[in-house]
């Protein structure tokens, strides 16, 4: 017992060994950072002032020099300082990587080197720093993991997710953010999720706009407060309420004019143009005017757009229509170059899927191919070790030879097999491609003349694509020759699922936009393709977009 009692007590003595040093080791900072931090939250500007006025050389510990890059880093980006390099985030990271006992500065760390990287023009390497941020959080750290949702939802919201992923982390951050009691951030999440939900549900975009309006008025925050107004303007002009649009228009002109941005002045002309008050729509349209937006092609976009509505409402119907064009090219424009992170990742997925498809019709005929030798060496070796003690080496010959002919000729059958395959998919690929061309001009024509003959004659040629089951049928072929063979496999794997809800996979995976699918499905309005993307969704088990990127890289 004595023996037993001894070594307990050897146990816990060598236990309070290890811990007892740890907390005499534990991360201490220079206080002036340490202040610096708690200015942070409210007053970036001053925190900035202050880390920039602290040198390095003041900071004889590595770990001082570490926790003032995070924070200039961190300053420099709330304080709208846009990066122009990642070299001071870096020096930060790789320090607290391998000296983790600071939890919560790593995973600021990653936030910050997620946010340069967006800055620099790198989405997707700044989706990667943000999730190794939400891995490295504790899971109490509500603030830092809310924080990380939210920008993963924005890169998502920017790159035109077409799916629900945007809603889904907003609202998860919304969540985190509520339980840390964040009330600026929490606003945040109000106010995109009004935006997201816009075209989707427009009830529900109302209340959290209006939710955001109320936290904006509570904390005083004016241009919080007038974007609220804006953004709830901007619901009922989609939604052609005019009435209820020019209410908040009107609450918003209240403010000093230099409140008003580019965006709001548009949204106005916008407004009083639908609601006939072409004078009010102009002198909007001229305030626009006085701000420099030649070298921002979104803004010329919202400027062409003003203008062709004064016309239209001014009868000049001709004008309206060669604005709304040029509106449409630059528009056009802005979708191919915003895109771009998401098609250079789409063509490699496209190259690497072709590749892989090449690489694996070779590796099967070469399979083919050294069986067969297989098979042959293994008759010729039989034969030449029973040559002396079996008479009948000419029966054994001539099988060998007949074997080795049906092998031979089902090579030449695979290899045409192979080209026959080829030439369908060139085929199909050409067809499609022309067929493709037609729908997009389709959609882009009806969109913007509705209610014209033009428009009802549109209309007519969607109605009989959309019996035309050959034509889906050839889009299918097409959609599994690019996609390893999605659609095959989803009706193989999910046969509750009808033939909308086919289609719609099919134009998800050629990106087309919600006004092109409610066009080609035959819907009025946007909202029952979001509902029927989201039943869509349930019968998967998951997004959409997860799904056909869990599909075609199998």
């Amino acid at each position: 017992m004595g023996v037993k009692r001894l070594l307990t007590v050897i146990l816990v003595l060598w236990g309070l060994g290890a811990v007892v040093p740890g907390c005499r080791h534990a991360v201490q900072y220079d206080g002036r950072l340490t202040a610096v931090d708690s200015l942070m939250k409210d007053n970036p500007d001053s925190a900035l002032a202050l880390v920039e006025a602290l040198s390095p050389s003041d900071l004889p510990a590595e770990g001082d020099r570490a926790y003032r890059d995070l924070l200039l880093t961190q300053a420099r980006y709330k304080s709208y300082v846009t990066a122009t390099s990642d070299s001071v985030i870096n020096r930060a990271l790789a320090y607290f990587r391998t000296h983790p006992a600071d939890r919560e500065k790593l995973t600021r760390a990653y936030i910050y080197k997620g946010a340069v990287m967006d800055e620099l023009g790198y989405p997707d390497s700044a989706m990667l720093y943000y999730k190794h941020a939400e891995a490295t959080a504790a899971p109490d750290d509500y603030f830092n993991l809310g924080y990380c949702k939210m920008r993963m939802g924005a890169l998502y919201r920017d790159f035109y997710a077409m799916d629900g992923k945007p809603i889904e982390l907003f609202e998860e951050a919304l969540s985190l953010f509520t339980k840390s009691n964040n009330l600026e951030y929490k606003y945040r999440c109000l106010n995109n999720l009004g935006c997201l939900y816009r075209d989707i549900n427009p009830s529900k975009a109302e209340r959290l706009l209006e939710a955001a309006l109320s936290i904006s008025k509570q904390r005083k925050d004016t241009a919080n407060y007038i974007e609220d107004l804006h953004a709830l303007a901007v619901l009922y002009y989609y939604n052609e309420d005019y009435d209820k649009a020019l209410t908040f228009i009107q609450k918003v002109a209240q403010f000093d004019q230099s409140a008003l941005s580019f965006p709001f002045c548009t949204t106005a002309a916008n407004v009083y143009a639908k609601n006939g008050m072409t004078d009010s729509a102009t002198l909007y349209l001229n305030l626009a005017s006085q701000f420099d937006f030649e070298n921002n092609e979104k803004y010329k976009m919202y400027y062409l757009e003003s203008d062709a509505e004064i016309q239209l409402a001014n009868g000049d119907t001709l004008n309206s229509l060669k604005l709304s064009q040029k509106e449409k090219l630059i528009s056009d424009s802005l979708i191919t170059n915003t895109e771009k992170p998401k098609i250079a990742r789409t063509e490699s997925t496209f190259d690497k899927t072709n590749s892989d498809t090449t690489r694996n019709r070779l590796y099967q005929a070469t399979k083919v191919i050294l069986l067969t030798a297989l098979i042959a060496g293994i008759f010729t070796l039989l034969f030449l070790v029973y040559k002396k003690r079996y008479k009948q080496s000419n029966q054994i010959i001539d099988k060998l030879r007949i074997e080795s002919e049906k092998q031979l000729k089902s090579l030449d059958d695979l290899q045409k097999n192979f080209d026959e395959l080829q030439i369908k998919e060139d085929g199909i690929r050409q067809f499609i491609s022309t067929q493709l061309g037609m729908l997009r001009d389709i959609t882009a024509n009806c969109y913007y003349q509705p209610h014209n003959k033009l428009g009802k004659e549109i209309k007519k040629i969607v109605a009989f694509q959309d019996k035309n089951m050959h034509l889906w049928s050839q889009i299918y072929d097409y959609i599994d020759a690019e996609y390893n063979d999605i659609i095959t496999n989803t009706r193989k794997n999910h046969p509750d699922l009808n033939d909308k809800e086919l289609l719609l996979l099919a134009l998800s995976c050629m990106n087309y936009s919600y006004i092109q699918m409610t066009i080609i499905l035959g819907y009025s309005n946007s909202t029952s393709v979001g509902t029927l993307k989201t039943r869509l969704s349930e019968k998967l088990g998951c997004s959409v977009n997860d799904y056909i990127t869990t599909m075609t890289h199998k």
